[in-house]
């Protein structure tokens, strides 16, 4: 609990003196935070999606533990949404699985309230199916609960669903029901079969799990995926096999070096050490807080590290 305490603390820190000063905003209240910023002020980094061009912010959030119940719940996740489009970003990955099965749901319901369905690039999974049928049931529960008729990017949850989903996907696209289409995976094991599918299967994005402590994919996945022009979103980017880089670091202050490419906290530097890969098209962790998202949305701005730089955040995290 120490060093959560810890990591909170850099954070917020991070943030009151980083990204919120920059945007103009004040740290308090959401009203107060929200109200004071500008839509695209930020002039957040993107990247375009191999296959069409269309131009990403590099930070969205995932909603893994969205599973918000009552407005108490709810607020902090509209605000994170809101705070988003005020300020360009618009990546909102999800499942249908997320948040006990409620993520979708809210999502749906917020963006009805604020009105901002247009605004935003949201992409949704589903679980591996038995039949076809249940796999258009999956898809079709989906939409209902998104409260849409076509989403920016359907993926198979896991890398098994391909079989079944992918012909499902293939007509839903043409019928303009989803725009983008592929699978996900966090198990270096199934590589192998990803790296088939990546060259067989004319995918459009993956959704895979890679940062400073976790670099598998870095080998062989990312430079084919950038190959075949396939889009990647990056899952779990505080994570890895050892643990949380928050746990890893405590309260270490970041590194002087860090500020060199506008990095004020530990996110900042782990998410910019991602996105300075080129075959990453945008990096989606997860937050149920405001104040994470604005921390994290400072990632997508200012200078990316060179390989030297990477090399020292590596070194830092080897010799934790």
């Amino acid at each position: 609990m120490e060093n959560v305490a810890r990591h909170l603390t850099t954070r917020r820190e991070a943030i009151k003196l980083g990204f919120l000063a920059g945007a103009g905003l004040t740290f308090g209240h959401a009203a107060e935070v929200f109200g004071q910023a500008s839509p695209g002020t930020q002039g957040l980094r993107t990247r375009p999606i191999p296959r069409t061009g269309e131009k990403l912010p590099v930070v969205g959030v995932g909603t893994n533990q969205w599973g918000a119940q009552s407005e108490a719940e709810i607020a902090p996740l509209r605000d994170i949404i809101r705070l988003m489009v005020e300020n360009g970003a618009t990546v909102i990955d999800t499942a249908r699985v997320y948040g006990r099965g409620r993520a979708e749901e809210v999502i749906g319901q917020v963006i009805r309230e604020l009105d901002v369905r247009d605004d935003l690039f949201i992409a949704t999974k589903v679980t591996t199916p038995e039949t076809r049928d249940e796999g258009i049931a999956s898809l079709e529960a989906c939409m209902n609960a998104l409260g849409l008729d076509r989403v920016s990017a359907m993926r198979a949850h896991s890398i098994s669903g391909a079989e079944i989903l992918f012909p499902i996907f293939r007509e839903w696209k043409e019928a303009g029901r989803i725009r983008y289409f592929g699978d996900t995976t966090m198990d270096a094991e199934e590589y192998p079969e990803l790296e088939r599918q990546l060259r067989e299967e004319n995918m459009d994005i993956i959704e895979i799990d890679y940062s400073v402590l976790d670099r598998a994919a870095a080998d062989r996945i990312l430079p084919l995926a950038q190959d075949q022009g396939v889009a990647v979103m990056v899952a779990k980017p505080f994570g890895g096999t050892s643990g949380s880089i928050f746990a890893h670091v405590g309260g270490q202050p970041v590194p002087d070096f860090a500020r060199d490419i506008g990095a004020t906290s530990w996110a900042q530097l782990c998410l910019k050490y991602i996105l300075a890969n080129p075959a990453v098209t945008v990096v989606i962790p997860g937050s149920d807080k405001p104040e994470h998202m604005v921390d994290n949305l400072g990632a997508a701005q200012g200078e990316l590290p060179d390989a030297d730089l990477r090399r020292r955040i590596e070194q830092i995290f080897d010799n934790l």
